[in-house]
């Protein structure tokens, strides 16, 4: 609708000393027909401005208040993560006074409920780090029993699981393993796409002996190019690759070298090339890195990106020979491309000393920096997924 204003004249309106004056035309004309507008509104004075914080959004839950007045000299409130539990434990206490019961019958007791609480979390985990025996610890994994699959997929709860796994022997958490198996040979794979139970299903590769997660890696190995590509999915395939055995390691191998074509292209994937590239013995490597050479294109696709970069510095180092030839032309007949992309350059800037410097023409200045964080980032990646200092606790 058009609209138009039209102003008449008209005489300033009297208003209280000290108030806003929003001033409107007298007349607006809409469509031909003219009709009165407000006139000058007087509002209360609001008083000077000061400037100040911006008042912040509250939760519903947690009405606005009178900020708390702290006294000088105060010790400063512990942080979050160093306060978490601290009100649950207190409750712990006191009901373990009044019942006349140990501390750690209390916390056993109401394991489950607290293990998805956040404070509760703390207080289990705080509970199996401090047991001077492990028939505590024992006690607070069986009341966790018939509950492992919503406890591993908790946002809390999954860290309860995990020091579990880490502070019992092996043989204690096989009722784990006969849990998620129980739900269909699909869990295992479900539970390593899931965004917090992907955590328990790595520390059971590390912790538990190879017999004993048969089940968990052969699935991993079936759906391995899929879990491969999957945000969550890649860490637990990663470390079937470590802690696998000699023979799944192999199959593993083999099955991703068969899909290297698409695996080369996903960013997440590349992280378990890069994996499978420091897996199993030297012949199986050189195999696994010939796969990767004979896909056209897989290579020099890997070297632009941050993560596929990594896997190709793998490459060059552990290669020798015709390999590393076939690697130089390979790359050196895409540095056109390789030099609009920082990770590209970084390799580039890695194989100039074997190239005679042909490839690095005009990757000068301020590449040297990246190629340093290239190295760190290569230095990082050949890491051991996880320490194996629990490896060697009893059984």
């Amino acid at each position: 609708m058009a609209v138009a204003m039209q102003a008449s004249s008209w005489s300033p309106q009297p208003v209280i000393s000290g108030a806003f004056v929003l001033p409107f035309a007298p007349y607006m004309q809409v469509q031909g027909l003219v009709a009165p507008c407000p006139q000058a509104v007087a509002l209360p004075a609001q008083g000077p401005f000061k400037p100040g914080l911006v008042a912040q959004p509250r939760c519903l839950s947690h009405p606005a208040g009178p900020p708390p007045q702290v006294a000088q000299g105060t010790p400063r409130a512990r942080a979050p993560a160093e306060a978490a539990g601290v009100e649950a434990l207190a409750r712990i206490a006191q009901e373990s006074s009044s019942e006349g019961q140990r501390q750690d019958a209390v916390i056993v007791r109401h394991a489950l409920r607290l293990s998805h609480d956040r404070e509760g979390s703390h207080v289990l985990q705080g509970a199996l780090d401090a047991a001077q025996s492990d028939e505590v610890r024992i006690a607070i994994a069986e009341a966790l029993r018939g509950h492992i699959w919503e406890v591993a997929r908790c946002s809390h709860g999954n860290h309860v699981l995990q020091r579990i796994v880490i502070s019992i022997k092996p043989s204690d958490c096989q009722f784990i393993i006969d849990e998620i198996t129980a739900r269909g040979g699909e869990a295992p794979g479900k539970l390593a796409r899931h965004r917090f139970a992907y955590r328990v299903v790595q520390r059971l590769l590390e912790q538990l002996h190879q017999w004993q997660v048969v089940p968990l890696v052969e699935q991993v190995i079936a759906d391995c190019v899929a879990l491969s590509m999957h945000r969550f999915g890649t860490y637990v395939v990663q470390h079937a690759l470590v802690y696998g055995s000699e023979e799944q390691q192999v199959r593993l191998m083999d099955k991703l070298a068969r899909d290297i074509p698409q695996l080369s292209r996903n960013n997440d994937a590349c992280m378990v090339l890069d994996q499978a590239l420091a897996a199993g013995g030297e012949r199986h490597q050189a195999a696994f890195a010939q796969a990767l050479l004979d896909c056209d294109g897989a290579l020099a696709d890997m070297a632009h990106t941050r993560r596929g970069h990594v896997a190709v510095l793998s490459l060059l180092q552990l290669a020798g020979g015709d390999l590393l030839d076939r690697a130089h032309l390979q790359l050196v007949a895409r540095q056109r491309s390789l030099r609009s992309t920082r990770f590209g350059r970084v390799v580039l800037n890695a194989i100039a000393p074997q190239s005679g410097g042909t490839s690095s023409a005009g990757v000068a200045g301020d590449d040297n920096a990246c190629a340093k964080m290239g190295l760190a980032c290569f230095q990082l990646a050949r890491a051991p997924v996880d320490s194996r200092r629990w490896r060697a606790k009893a059984c």
